[in-house]
């Protein structure tokens, strides 16, 4: 059950990572996810979480980095980007580096 739901994020991580790709243009303020992880967190038991810290580039040099979250049910469902607080971070159990 939980590799299949790891299996579902990591397919999902590897759309976001694509239109990242995409979405780069070295002219222009770029993020680009630089490491994955699949967490859990006690604040939300109901719920994973894709975490992907990003480097932001300024006109090819990195200025600034940078964290998008995205929440998955408990089935591997995605739900939605999440905005998330310190203490998320402080507070996260890493399931898998992808």
């Amino acid at each position: 059950m939980i590799s299949n739901l790891i299996d579902k994020i990591t397919r999902k991580s590897k759309q976001f990572l694509l239109q990242a790709s995409r979405d780069y243009q070295a002219q222009k303020k770029s993020c680009v996810p630089y490491e994955e992880l699949i967490v859990t967190n006690e604040k939300y038991p109901d719920y994973y979480f894709l975490v992907h810290k990003n480097m932001i580039f300024d006109k090819g040099s990195i200025c600034d980095t940078s964290y998008n979250v995205y929440s998955f049910d408990k089935d591997g469902e995605y739900v939605k980007k999440e905005e998330m607080d310190l203490d998320f971070f402080r507070t996260n159990k890493v399931i898998k580096n992808i």
